[in-house]
């Protein structure tokens, strides 16, 4: 029989999780079989005492039931949903467009099922995008199709690589696994906050691609999207800058920075409706302050610390708030298109850069923009245009110290130290967002009552980040298919039904399964 229980452990306790489960059961050590810890988190509430939170399964022959212990329970571990492959005997087609996770994991589940299916990347394969993205940082020159948001694995290929998603989907599990399987650390399976890491995920996504190509997918790289072919209101495949390829299915897997498609199709009559998404800064300061303000003094024995702060203002109806929280980690330009700026975070498995960084954003309302179907993302390009040419028409990034943005006066930032590749130009940044900043500057006062030193002269707010989520939805039936084109599916954050790696992960895997059913 398998048991369940909750250990809390002292950071500075010496002992194994599994030794304190004996002591808890108070039977010998030896007589506790098939151990495995599912869940670990921090608990830093008390400072003075932060613990370690462990739940375990665990076997032994020995009867426990004389403990009386509450807070062990039997488990059931064949409840547990799994995602079954069986072959399907179809010659449909189906074409996948974009290897990010939504997409890779959609091709992953038809070819074990062993559906004949094709990629089309417009980027190129990690090992060519890495030094591509390497180059603009060194040189300035940014490849429009080869960047932190276009190539093998998506943008979050060159992110913090967070797993965390606020999802009990079965098919959680089965990411989780075939990441572990492809090389990521077996800690993500239990870790309250996991996260791979920009560099650890890069090789992750190498064996995705080896596994995906040993079970018969045909993988196209540099190779982009650029129209549909409609007959009587289906998809029969697609027009790339290379080739015709025809198909009985059409996943539109693209991340939400492919504009030049989404473009497409709308002139193509694709129905989309407008989204709410957020924009704003990424705020960065020294990883020690932050370490210091969660944990109340350094401690080398545990993680750098992170942060997560909300304001809600009922009267409005929308948040000022962070997310996407890099410790240890560095604000890097994710442009995509030349002449326009945008900012994102990234971090490498250690965690160990000087600075941390998360963004802080406002929320935004369709409804500002009469709820045009593109208005959001011509929003998103007005202030990336404009923050470029504020920057220094070089990707220099506009920047102000967070005391200077509350008292609305360039005074502080100047050499102000940056894990940015390029410049911060001092810049009045409240101008990007001039009708929230009230709210953005309430919720920094606010948020600095929790984290001592966010309103001094070491905090930066770094312009601008507008790429939260797609301000856009490529509408879907009950069958994941496109309310008007029959047979495509729209899929992930770039159709705006996702949001960071897990969930775009399960949303492939969700489309494949309805391929599978109407194939």
């Amino acid at each position: 029989m398998m048991y369940q229980t909750d250990l809390s452990l002292p950071v500075t306790e010496k002992q194994s999780v599994e030794e304190a489960l004996a002591k808890k059961l108070a039977i010998p050590q030896r007589e506790i079989s098939s151990f495995k810890i599912v869940k670990k988190s921090l608990d830093a509430r008390q400072k003075s005492c932060i613990r370690w939170i462990y739940r375990v399964h665990f076997e032994t022959s020995v009867d426990i039931s004389r403990l009386n212990l509450a807070d062990v329970i039997k488990v059931d571990l064949d409840s547990t949903p799994t995602l079954l492959f069986h072959k399907i005997s179809s010659k449909k087609k189906v074409v996948v467009v974009g290897m990010g996770p939504a997409g890779i994991f959609c091709a992953l589940s038809l070819a074990l099922s062993g559906i004949n299916c094709t990629i089309i990347e417009r980027g190129k394969a990690i090992e060519k995008r890495v030094k591509d993205v390497e180059h603009f940082f060194k040189t300035r020159q940014l490849d429009e199709e080869s960047n932190i948001q276009f190539g093998e694995g998506g943008a979050g290929t060159f992110s913090d690589g967070k797993l965390t998603a606020r999802t009990k989907h079965p098919y959680y599990h089965f990411v989780i696994e075939e990441f572990i399987n492809a090389g990521a650390p077996e800690e993500i399976a239990y870790l309250a906050k996991p996260h791979i890491g920009t560099d650890r995920l890069r090789k992750v996504v190498i064996n995705l691609r080896k596994k995906l190509l040993t079970l018969g997918v045909e993988i196209k790289f540099e190779e982009r999207l650029e129209n549909l072919l409609l007959e009587d209101g289906m998809v029969k495949g697609v027009v790339t800058s290379k080739d015709k390829i025809d198909a009985d299915f059409v996943v539109l897997a693209t991340g939400y920075s492919a504009r030049d498609t989404l473009r497409m199709l709308f002139k193509r009559g694709v129905y989309i409706e407008a989204k709410g998404f957020a924009m704003g800064y990424r705020l960065e300061l020294p990883q020690r302050m932050i370490n210091l303000a969660m944990y109340g003094k350094s401690h080398q024995i545990l993680p750098p610390a992170e942060f997560f702060f909300t304001k809600y203002f009922p009267a409005e109806n929308f948040s000022v708030y962070t997310f996407c929280m890099c410790p240890g980690g560095v604000v890097v330009p994710a442009c995509s298109s030349k002449n326009q700026l945008v900012l994102n975070g990234m971090s490498y498995y250690k965690r160990d850069g000087n600075f941390g960084n998360a963004a802080i954003v406002v929320s935004y309302n369709p409804n500002l923009w009469h709820n045009e179907k593109l208005g959001g993302l011509l929003l998103q390009e007005m202030i990336e245009r404009q923050a470029f040419v504020s920057g220094g028409d070089n990707y220099d990034a506009p920047a102000a110290t967070v005391s200077d943005f509350v008292n609305k006066k360039i005074v502080h930032t100047k050499a102000i130290k940056t894990s940015y590749p390029f410049n911060l130009k001092p810049y009045p940044v409240w101008e990007f967002y001039s009708d929230k900043y009230v709210y953005f500057k309430e919720a920094l006062l606010e948020f600095g009552k929790r984290l001592k030193g966010l309103l001094s002269d070491e905090a930066l707010l770094i312009a601008p980040e507008t790429r939260t989520s797609a301000p856009y939805r490529i509408t879907r039936d009950e069958n994941l298919m496109s309310v008007n084109v029959k047979n495509l599916f729209p899929c992930g954050e770039g159709a705006g039904y996702s949001g960071g790696i897990i969930t775009s992960a399960i949303d492939g895997l969700k489309v494949a399964e309805k391929i599978k059913e109407l194939g």
